[in-house]
């Protein structure tokens, strides 16, 4: 392994040692030359580099990474991304799961920083210096609290504060029963929605009985911690993600609990996701008349979300809405905030709906701040025959090259054309 290489590690850096594994033979990466960086990585990278750079697609090297397992290390160091990624491409075996669970749960029951000193580092407490910060490996991703040790020699430690996460992953990978509320617990520990232990708890809870799950998660829609109602309203909002769930035999107890929530509920996340889970189990194009008390709501996030769900999906009474409803998306799309804006204007990309109202409010939205809400408004224009908001909508995809939001927006008005869609 070339200098430049481990000084990268060493580093940190990133994008210099993906650009040097990059110009390496790709069957060498799965190999040796692959288990010599990922050595390094252990030695001198720390848990959240390897995250990072063996997120999910990489090429991940089996073990073992110099001497070490690379499912036990990431057990114990709270790499719960790297750990799950290393059993999607190689499943181990029961006695290592095992041991990797007993190593990880060592850690539920400490402070971390604290232990972290009292494993890795043996300099006087005075001359180390602690450093706290997130990692994250997409946009989309869960993220992990890292704390890093730096001793005044410069010897460093770390450790990710994911080991909830990792424990629950390794009880799926063993098939052991854990409880909702052990569950709920893991995601409560660190009450933050972006961490990897709440997601993994949501996770493995969506694995469960659906009907039991609903149930158990309508039981804590009151609870007195706000934490609380947020994980299992966001849990019954992911729920409904899959597909139709309104004909389900729990639909209608599930949703008498969240419009009672609904009037109820003052944190703005917690009733977000109560807004969303409402319309998930509510018919498909149905339109949600109990969503306009919160039509001029002060917080613009609830806005957004009425923005989004008032016309729940397509067909039925969604298709044709009644002048007041329509009236009322319109003012929702003149909305001071920019995004309750474009989630008001994406109503209109279906071309049924259309009035002169509606076609002066678009051609407001074209002048737009936010280009993605110009490319909204012209694309909704021109699917309804506007040949200057098509015209305008081509220039912008030609700006924004291919694959840009404006290349596939032009691409889907033209497909709407080409079927007959223009009024």
């Amino acid at each position: 392994m070339d200098q430049v290489l481990i000084d990268a590690i060493r580093a940190g850096d990133l994008a210099t040692v993906r650009s040097r594994l990059s110009a390496m033979p790709q069957h060498d990466l799965w190999q040796d030359a692959g288990r010599v960086v990922a050595g390094e990585v252990v030695r001198s990278g720390g848990p959240g580099f390897a995250q990072l750079l063996y997120e999910g697609g990489e090429i991940v090297p089996s073990g073992p990474w110099a001497g070490t397992d690379p499912v036990l290390w990431a057990a114990e160091h709270g790499a719960s991304e790297l750990l799950e990624h290393l059993l999607s491409r190689y499943p181990a075996p029961e006695q290592t799961l095992s041991r990797a669970l007993d190593a990880a749960r060592t850690w539920l029951d400490v402070d971390p920083e604290a232990e972290l000193r009292r494993r890795f580092v043996t300099a006087d407490d005075g001359a180390v210096s602690v450093l706290r910060d997130h990692v994250c490996t997409g946009e989309y991703s869960p993220r992990a609290l890292r704390i890093r040790l730096v001793a005044a020699d410069g010897r460093r430690a770390e450790v990710l504060v994911g080991h909830r996460a990792v424990v629950t992953v390794l009880e799926q990978a063993l098939g052991r029963a854990v409880s909702r509320e052990d569950l709920l617990s893991r995601a409560l520990w660190s009450a933050d929605p972006e961490s990897c232990d709440w997601s993994a708890s949501r996770q493995a809870l969506m694995r469960l009985p659906a009907e039991k799950t609903a149930r158990w998660a309508v039981g804590h829609l009151d609870d007195q911690g706000v934490a609380a109602r947020r994980f299992v309203a966001e849990l019954l909002h992911y729920s409904t993600f899959a597909g139709e769930i309104a004909d389900e035999p729990y639909a209608a107890v599930v949703l008498e609990a969240l419009r009672s929530r609904m009037a109820a509920e003052s944190d703005t996340e917690a009733l977000c996701s109560v807004l969303g889970a409402y319309a998930g189990f509510s018919e498909i194009g149905a339109i949600m008349h109990e969503f306009l008390p919160f039509v001029t709501d002060h917080r613009p996030e609830v806005r957004g979300r009425v923005a989004c769900e008032l016309l729940n999906g397509v067909g039925g009474p969604a298709d044709d809405p009644p002048q007041p409803i329509l009236d009322t998306l319109l003012v929702l799309a003149c909305d001071p905030d920019p995004e309750v804006r474009a989630a008001a204007t994406s109503n209109f990309l279906r071309p049924g709906i259309d009035t002169p109202a509606l076609r002066e409010v678009l051609n407001v939205r074209m002048r737009d701040d936010e280009r993605q809400m110009r490319v909204n408004a012209a694309t909704c224009l021109a699917i309804r025959g506007d040949e200057n908001a098509l015209a305008l909508l081509r220039g912008m995809g030609d700006e924004d090259g291919y694959l840009s939001h404006a290349w596939v927006q032009l691409d889907y008005a033209e497909r709407a054309l080409s079927r007959g869609h223009q009024t």
